[in-house]
């Protein structure tokens, strides 16, 4: 009996660390260094090389790219990051 009774604290002891929320990070990393290096008159491949792939891209306006980065920690939403890219052709026009 007391066994079972030890092993039921235990049990109960150790359920309470289940809460664990890891900090994910998604998305393309914007830091302020990569993204200054960017500039109007750049083309497509220049950008991939600089940022990797864009996260979204709009199959029916193919000229914006979208990259996106954020992070959540415990649950929440603690930073977000936004460069959207225009082009005309294959160099940039725009950058927001």
């Amino acid at each position: 009996m007391k066994h079972l009774i030890l092993i039921s604290l235990f049990i109960v002891s150790i359920s309470g660390c289940s809460n664990y929320k890891p900090t994910i990070q998604q998305g393309n990393a914007l830091d302020s260094t990569t993204v200054s290096q960017i500039k109007v008159g750049m083309s497509k491949s220049d950008v991939i090389q600089a940022l990797g792939s864009p996260l979204l891209t709009d199959d029916f306006n193919q000229s914006r790219w979208d990259y996106l980065y954020y992070v959540t920690e415990r649950g929440q939403r603690s930073e977000q990051k936004n460069l959207t890219l225009q082009f005309d052709g294959n160099v940039i026009t725009k950058i927001n």
